[in-house]
């Protein structure tokens, strides 16, 4: 006598082989396909984006850091080196936006 089995529906096909014979039920099931979540034409221009956003990020934190070194290293510091401490942050955001952008 047959049971009969409730299975998912992404079960495609099940393959019943005799017990007697030493084997076993084979299930397969089909793989669910994922949802894109963006358009090819908008991809480039998405990963632009993140890179600008982790460069801007990466100079700000840069500045922020040279900054505070400078201020405690000599009165106005931070000011007084303004100049060179935004120039290398600049090149420390452009460095993180080429790497990214790769």
């Amino acid at each position: 006598m047959a049971k009969k089995l409730k299975l998912p529906k992404t079960i495609s096909r099940v393959s019943y082989l005799h017990p007697t014979d030493g084997m076993i039920t084979i299930v397969k099931s089909r793989r669910k396909r994922k949802r894109k979540k963006g358009s090819k034409q908008l991809a480039g221009a998405s990963k632009m984006m993140r890179a600008l956003n982790a460069a801007q990020l990466a100079g700000a934190q840069a500045l922020a850091d040279r900054q505070d070194r400078d201020d405690k290293e000599e009165k106005d510091g931070g000011l007084k080196n303004l100049p060179s401490n935004s120039h290398r942050a600049m090149l420390k955001a452009a460095k993180v936006f080429r790497d990214k952008m790769e």
